[in-house]
């Protein structure tokens, strides 16, 4: 409850400076325009300046602090790398706040996971004496930070036991419902009790629309498992580009959301307000088209935005990405199904869980998220339905849970470093001999 309390501070203030600077990067822009030329050449170079900065954070004081942190800390209890340490605190907050407040489209959620463990960690090697008691803290802290980044403590929980350790246990049911609790209760002291997402009101489901959701999951879970690949070759791609410094890579990434960002400013960010505009109900006034580009945007964007190698998590921007789906596929059922199928919103809604499903290949996280956030548990049943054919349809094709494949990179790239370290050593004594 004491690491709770502490991520509920850091993670409240994280999310309250994120949230100055998404309004001060809109500010920004739409007052650039003023002066085409110069303007567009400033928001592309304060842009690629802030990338660039948030990965020479990285790369100088704090490297497991790259991309999400969530593979770290699910290597970390499963005993295959060592915690982070406290360092990764400081450089997680500024270089976050830097790469996500500037417009990359990163979460919130990969900082406050990754804080919160390193919190947890901090901690119970200052106060505990046994290592399965600390890991219990760690984790209870790292399912913390997940709970202040989307106002949701019961998700925050679950993404313990069902993605970082696989285990169900009362002691750490209770460390984590503790840790929880006690986060959100400090994080809506600061922010505010509000609702994440307002996505109308709950209403009756029928039975007999389950099978669109359904086909709305299969769907998704093609989209997903896309993602997945894409996020991955493109990672792979960058550590291809060995003749180009890292600083410089992310710098150029920068640069290419800041041009994104003239022409549209709220495709770029977190995605929050994309999704809330998406949802809300001048949704009908939206043309289909804008909503293709809108998904196409996004999809490719995230996994750009992640290559780059900043602070920044994966969840956040699917959020958006499985709204717009959704409502594309509201659109084609009322041109082929016009028989009064349900309200766009509700797909939205539902596509949010099973995009997040088909790529973390976690349910009932992705379900719980999704309720707290948008407070429509009328639509549990469905976000089942759609999970499932999510899951298998992903599974099927062939893609792994994408925290595994993080999680496999991270540590091979760990060992080849130790072991060119190792080489180097080798080499220097055979010279000296």
């Amino acid at each position: 409850m004491v690491a709770g309390g502490l991520v509920g501070l850091l993670g409240g203030g994280f999310r309250a400076l994120l949230r100055l600077a998404d309004h001060l990067r809109s500010t920004l822009i739409v007052q650039a325009h003023v002066s085409p030329v110069y303007g567009a050449c400033a928001t592309l170079l304060a842009v690629g300046a802030a990338a660039a900065a948030a990965r020479w954070m990285v790369v100088r004081f704090a490297p497991i602090a790259a991309g999400s942190g969530v593979q770290h800390v699910e290597a970390m209890m499963r005993g295959e790398t060592t915690p982070a340490g406290a360092i990764v605190i400081p450089v997680k907050f500024v270089a976050g706040l830097l790469a996500i407040g500037s417009g990359l489209a990163l979460g919130r959620e990969g900082p406050t996971v990754q804080m919160g463990a390193a919190i947890g960690t901090v901690l119970s090697r200052t106060v505990l004496a046994k290592d399965p008691e600390r890991t219990v803290v760690d984790a209870a802290a790292a399912g913390a930070g997940l709970a202040v980044a989307f106002n949701a403590p019961l998700g925050g929980s679950i993404f313990v036991f069902e993605e970082l350790t696989r285990s169900f246990t009362p002691r750490l049911v209770i460390a984590t419902v503790g840790a929880a609790a006690v986060a959100v209760a400090v994080m809506r002291l600061m922010l505010g009790d509000s609702q994440e997402f307002s996505a109308g009101t709950q209403a009756y489901q029928p039975i007999g629309q389950l099978p669109l959701y359904l086909g709305l999951g299969a769907l998704l879970g093609l989209a997903g498992a896309g993602y997945n690949a894409l996020t991955l070759g493109l990672l792979s791609l960058a550590d291809r580009l060995t003749a180009i410094p890292s600083i410089v890579r992310a710098a150029a990434i920068g640069i290419a959301v800041g041009a994104v960002g003239w022409f549209a400013p709220v495709l770029i960010g977190g995605g929050d307000t994309l999704a809330q505009g998406l949802m809300s109900a001048t949704t009908a006034d939206i043309a289909m088209t804008s909503l293709v580009v809108i998904f196409l945007a996004r999809l490719l964007l995230g996994p750009v935005c992640y290559a780059a190698g900043t602070p920044g998590g994966l969840f956040a921007p699917l959020l958006a990405l499985g709204a717009a789906f959704g409502l594309i596929y509201a659109r084609g059922l009322a041109v082929w199904l016009p028989g009064a199928p349900p309200p766009p919103v509700a797909f939205a809604v539902v596509g949010m869980a099973a995009l997040f499903t088909a790529v973390v290949r976690a349910p009932l996280t992705g379900i719980v998220l999704t309720i707290e956030m948008t407070g429509r548990a009328d639509l549990a049943l469905a976000m089942l339905f759609a999970c499932l054919s999510s899951t298998l349809l992903a599974t099927a094709i062939g893609s792994e849970p994408i925290y595994d494949s993080l999680r496999r990179r991270m540590l091979a790239t760990m060992n080849g470093a130790g072991t060119s370290a190792v080489m180097q050593l080798l080499t220097v004594s055979q010279r000296l001999d």
